[in-house]
């Protein structure tokens, strides 16, 4: 059972959090114990075997480490949050919460609903695409104006409101731009804090939580005028039989306080902003290198889609391959390395005994790109999840997680994902041949080189 000190001394660079984790994995072997930031105790986790039996473990309210400093600062705006919300709160106040917000998020139904506002965003997409294109075919900044769609996309569905930020003339001090600032400012803020040394951050106002409150107020502000917006239209409405936005079914809900619904509408569009990009980014990525890959998924949407038709529920069911381009992008760069669970009692692994309350990280990035797992485990082959899946240990891929604790945003990142894909291939042929693209960490894992795809205009 081997020892390693944190990223942030020695050899290790937690930027790069996923060389770390294949180089102790490679030294050490599936099983390493750590102690991360002088604060805690971990274990990483490389076997799916013994991630499976963690889980299997989770009980009624899986625990994982609450994000400390979210909850510090939330507790010092009680006029926004009544809680810390689902990255904070544990136990059975987690349980109450997540129920009592998951039917607006996880019924498939209610992602439908807001296909076609998401679709007219994705078509905006293509449109600012052919006009941002240089004489190399190139979009300068494209990470930027994937921003710009994902944040207009959730807005679209979440506020019932175009933010604007596909227009041509967008203000760098408009709305849109602060609220991309800031998630970007939460990101990089929390990234920081999580491996500051023996929580500084509580004792003195370091760079980094200065940056994370600043980040956190601004984007708050202008999402709660959005909100007040909502609990007026609510108030004022004598229609009881009309449809509902989806802001208002979640500030409807039964058993929830406003400021929870606030507390989970901010969360959503604050982790939806940058999660969503770099997946959509990877995944593009993937397909500009591929292009065999890339025409049998042009193949597939020109078979069930004409140019200018809108995705239906029915289309997006039948993209097979498609979807399993997206899923293999996802296997080669996850958002996250993996989830961290934490129990209440000691357990075995791998012939290990260890007591409770230990910090499990599990490594699915580097376990997903092992040969023992996966043939030709760094190729993209997307036909892999087209095959068999018991061929797959259940536990490799979680890019969501898993159980109780998985991903509550997981049906609206994927819809907006599919539609946009879709949409790009089925309007250019993507290109690259820079630099492979690796990624880096931000508490999400970025593309670290620029997205120098060509889009060439399909006939």
């Amino acid at each position: 059972f081997f020892y390693c000190v944190s990223f942030n001394v020695g050899k290790y660079d937690h930027k790069k959090f996923h060389e770390a984790s294949l180089r102790k994995y490679e030294q050490y072997g599936p099983i390493v114990r750590e102690q991360l930031g002088g604060s805690y105790n971990a274990v990483l986790l490389y076997d799916p075997k013994d991630m499976e039996k963690v889980f299997r473990h989770d009980g009624k309210y899986p625990s994982r480490p609450g994000i400390e400093f979210l909850a510090a600062y939330r507790n010092l705006r009680p006029q926004w949050y009544k809680s810390g919300g689902l990255a904070v709160l544990e136990g059975k106040e987690w349980g109450e919460f997540r129920v009592n917000v998951q039917q607006t998020l996880l019924r498939p139904k209610s992602v439908l609903n807001y296909l076609n506002p998401m679709d007219q965003v994705a078509n905006d997409m293509i449109n600012k695409i052919k006009k941002l294109r240089n004489e190399s075919n190139e979009v300068p900044e494209l990470l930027s104006e994937l921003y710009k769609w994902a944040l207009e996309s959730l807005a679209s569905m979440a506020l019932d409101k175009r933010l604007g930020c596909l227009e041509d003339d967008l203000k760098e001090d408009s709305e849109a731009m602060r609220m991309i600032r800031a998630a970007h400012g939460t990101f990089q803020g929390m990234s920081d804090l999580i491996f500051v040394p023996m929580r500084l951050w509580k004792y003195i106002p370091t760079k980094a939580w200065k940056q994370f409150v600043e980040a956190q107020d601004d984007f708050a502000k202008i999402a709660f005028k959005y909100v007040k917006e909502a609990m007026e239209r609510i108030e004022n409405s004598k229609d009881e039989d009309r449809e509902m936005t989806f802001i208002e079914n979640l500030l409807m809900t039964k058993n929830i306080d406003h400021r929870d619904a606030v507390t989970m509408l901010l969360d959503m569009l604050l982790a939806g902003v940058d999660t969503t990009s770099h997946t959509t980014s990877f995944a593009l990525y993937f397909l500009a290198k591929n292009p065999h890959v890339q025409e049998k998924a042009y193949s597939e949407i020109k078979s069930l889609l004409s140019k200018d038709e809108p995705l239906t529920p029915k289309i997006m069911n039948d993209l097979h391959y498609l979807k399993a381009c997206i899923k293999e992008s996802m296997r080669l760069f996850p958002i996250v390395q993996g989830t961290v669970r934490s129990l209440d009692h000691e357990i075995v692994l791998s012939g290990y005994r260890i007591p409770a309350g230990v910090v499990f990280m599990f490594q699915n990035l580097v376990a997903c790109r092992q040969e023992q797992y996966f043939y030709q485990a760094d190729k993209f082959i997307p036909e892999r999840w087209l095959e068999d899946d018991k061929q797959h240990h259940p536990f490799l891929f979680l890019p969501f997680g898993f159980g109780r604790r998985m991903c509550i945003g997981r049906r609206i990142a994927e819809q907006e994902m599919l539609l946009i894909i879709t949409k790009i291939i089925q309007n250019f042929h993507l290109e690259y041949d820079h630099e492979d693209i690796d990624c880096y960490f931000r508490l999400v894992n970025v593309p670290d080189k620029p997205l120098r795809y060509r889009f060439i205009n399909r006939e």
